[in-house]
């Protein structure tokens, strides 16, 4: 090789170093220009599975859905207590009650058991339209032009997006009623169904007749295909068309193209609250026939991954263990951003009072396995918002004086803002109240659920385990749900006390749980019957868990404190299943989300008939008190109002005294927002808030380019190392193209 040669060669590797280099010195993990762009970054942190909006129940589910499907009604977004507010429907409907003989209730709000009937009609407007799909693409005769397909003809595509030709029309009547009948069809186990049962006239009768149905044609197929049958395998090929709307159900009348009507076999005014679920959005029959073709099957295309819907955003890019892109579906209706909030919201909230909706274009929610990976992208600015990791808490959130959680300076300093809210939720550790040793009601079994109660101190195990992230619960019933009472009012008298200076419940003297074990039958944790220690069993499915084996210790130390001995019993997930399903265990860990802001969405984990034993219900820890039981079914029924409060205010002290549970803590949510994400507050009862945040995407791209400034040293050093390794090489050659 000549020496020009040589050098040109060496050219062309530094020439390629530099580039490769300089791809390599930054960071982002986007397309170029795509954070200046009005998108938010988001993290996934579990893959969804179910988008069908009868069956999806996953909180991370919901968030993707939520906003694609639009039920007729909804929250807004800034008021508390949480009001519903129209959505698809042009107001909120009133209920109509009728007596035993069918007349008409005048009474505003007539007692329970004088109710037989209950019809609420819901009239929608007439400009809600869905995304493009093309299950609606038509063909000049006017008839589904995408029907009967084969493989090959799409097989190639990799979305229903892809599709060439697209269609739309009007969200009807029909679509809602055909959605709530799609609840009691048994092929797709709606989570409500059993609860809608209850509630919704006929349903469970359609339940009954869609059954019927399968079964005869499922006896038909075996008979026709004999051996070769495999039930399973036959309606995946080729599921089984039944027309729902062609069955007879009184729980849901189509009176016009607009106007449809859900009747009651009682009176259930937290029937408005289930109907703000993606479970009573509209199904068109279009993308049942569409989705239930051999192709598609084939394709996957499904409701179970490509949703269809009228809401703010449709579902442009899916693959769940990689990301999920949300865009903004150009046939969304006239939607605007409240202008109203709470006394003491930031007016700054109102800022874009009046604007239409949305403001933000696309959604890239992004798979995170890991947790810091997650973290350092937002502290990068790849991220918009973020949770905080217990690990990385006492670095990022300092506590004043008044334990009120600041951010650290460095966290200010990049202009992150800390939003607090208690979640409507709580936690707590359940007593099997079917066994022998922790259930019971009497007074010497309920003195020991107390005693322990008091023993596990809950603001301490906020402290070790939630970075202080909760209040200590007094009861099933959390802050922001009617009913709720606050301070010194809401005490637990049996376990708690409350202090005025930190303004905090603290649990009891352990000197008074001992005083209770030693009146239960247990001194210093000795039973009196045998001699021998009180031993206690928790049973888990936690193999591998090492924060959770954490809490199992700590409890255990508590415990001990008595003279309690506890025994963890771990074991796989269909055992532990198995045992709760017959009641053969003692204490268990247990929490609950609210389905919707009532304070019959809590207390209903302890009402008998829900007893998850005796009648598979929700009641897990299988108590079972008869004045509660009367109390609870006069309270459910109930307006919000005085009268109601009282009694909510009797359920409380009698569970508070039967201790069918440890009442551990209301958890606070604490969430990180960047500087350019703004129209920020927290809403735990939906998930179709985000079209109201807002972005700043240039704000974003400039602190982007701050905070991740492309650092050339290693290129440079790699250049060097390459320049000075060729220099030997370069003279030799130098040398023998002149014979030296």
């Amino acid at each position: 090789m000549g020496v020009d040669a040589w050098h040109r060669w060496l050219q062309s590797c530094a020439l390629f170093v530099i580039c490769a280099g300089l791809c390599m010195c930054t960071n982002d993990p986007y397309r170029k220009g795509e954070t200046q762009e009005p998108t938010v970054f988001k993290v996934l942190g579990t893959p969804t599975t179910r988008l069908d909006p009868t069956q999806a129940y996953y909180s991370h589910e919901g968030a993707i859905i939520d906003q694609i499907y639009e039920p007729p009604f909804t929250y807004h977004y800034l008021k508390r207590p949480y009001e519903l507010i129209p959505q698809t429907a042009e107001e909120i409907p009133q209920p109509v009650y009728f007596d035993n003989d069918g007349n008409r209730i005048e009474e505003e709000d007539p007692p329970a058991d004088q109710v037989a009937r209950v019809e609420y009609t819901i009239r929608l407007r007439k400009d809600i339209r869905y995304q493009d799909h093309p299950c609606f693409a038509k063909d000049d005769a006017g008839n589904p032009l995408y029907r009967n397909l084969e493989l090959k003809a799409i097989k190639a595509y990799e979305s229903p997006n892809d599709f060439p030709v697209k269609g739309s029309r009007n969200v009807t009547a029909h679509d809602y009623s055909l959605q709530i009948r799609r609840i009691a069809d048994p092929r797709n186990t709606c989570p409500i169904y059993s609860t809608m049962a209850r509630y919704i006239l006929g349903m469970e009768e359609l339940n009954q007749q869609i059954t019927n149905v399968l079964e005869v044609e499922r006896s038909r197929r075996k008979e026709e295909q004999g051996s070769a049958y495999n039930q399973l395998q036959d309606e995946k090929d080729n599921p089984i068309q039944i027309d729902l709307m062609a069955l007879e159900f009184p729980g849901c009348v189509v009176l016009d193209d607009y106007t449809y009507k859900i009747v009651l076999s009682r009176k259930y005014p937290q029937i408005l609250y289930w109907m703000c679920m993606h479970f009573f959005g509209p199904a068109p029959q279009e993308v049942l026939d569409f989705y239930n073709q051999s192709a598609m099957i084939e394709r996957q295309f499904n409701l179970m991954r490509w949703p269809i819907g009228s809401g703010p955003y449709y579902m442009d890019y899916y693959k769940p263990n990689e990301k999920i892109i949300l865009s903004a579906n150009p046939n969304f209706h006239e939607s605007y951003y409240p202008d109203e909030k709470d006394e003491d919201d930031d007016p700054i909230l109102l800022k874009d009072a009046g604007k239409r909706l949305p403001f933000i274009t696309k959604q890239v929610w992004i798979l995170e396995k890991e947790g810091m990976p997650a973290w350092n992208k937002f502290l990068q600015g790849y991220y918009d918002s973020s949770g905080i990791d217990s690990e990385v808490f006492d670095k990022v959130v300092v506590m004043s004086d008044s334990n009120d959680p600041n951010l650290s300076e460095e966290m200010q300093q990049q202009g992150i803002r800390l939003i607090t809210s208690i979640n409507t939720a709580f936690y707590y550790m359940k007593f099997n109240m079917l066994d022998d040793v922790v259930g019971g009601l009497d007074e010497k079994h309920c003195k020991l659920r107390q005693a322990l109660s008091i023993a596990y101190d809950a603001n301490e195990y906020l402290e070790i385990f939630y970075n202080g992230r909760g209040v200590s619960a007094q009861g099933p019933l959390p802050p922001g749900i009617f009913g709720y009472r606050k301070g010194e009012e809401g005490t637990n008298p049996y376990t708690s006390v409350w202090n005025s200076i930190t303004e905090k419940h603290e649990r009891k003297p352990l000197a008074e749980a001992r005083k209770l074990l030693e009146e239960a039958g247990y001194p210093g944790g000795i039973d009196t019957q045998t001699g021998k220690q009180l031993t206690l069993y928790w049973d888990t499915a936690s193999a591998g868990d090492t924060g959770f084996r954490a809490i199992v210790d700590w409890t255990r130390d508590r415990f001990a404190q008595l003279g309690v001995n506890l025994v963890q019993r771990d074991m796989d997930l269909s055992q532990f299943r198995k045992k709760q399903d017959e009641g053969t265990w003692q204490l268990g860990a247990s929490g609950w989300l609210a389905d919707y802001p009532d304070p019959e969405n809590f207390l209903f984990l302890f009402y008998g008939p829900n007893g998850k034993v005796k009648h598979d219900g929700s009641n897990a820890a299988n108590y079972e008190n008869p004045e509660f039981d009367e109390l609870f079914v006069k309270m459910e029924s109930m307006q919000n109002g005085p009268e109601r409060q009282a009694i909510i205010d009797q359920l409380m002290r009698i569970v508070q005294h039967d201790a069918p549970a440890i009442w551990q803590i209301y958890p606070i949510g604490y969430g990180l927002y960047h500087e350019w994400q703004t129209n920020n507050k927290p809403h735990h009862m939906s998930y179709n808030t985000i079209m109201c945040h807002r972005i700043d995407p240039e704000l974003r791209y400039q602190r982007q380019q701050e905070w991740n400034k492309p650092n050339y040293m290693p290129l440079l050093i790699l250049l060097a190392v390459i320049v000075i390794g060729t220099i030997p090489a370069t003279v030799l050659i130098y040398r023998r193209e002149r014979g030296l």
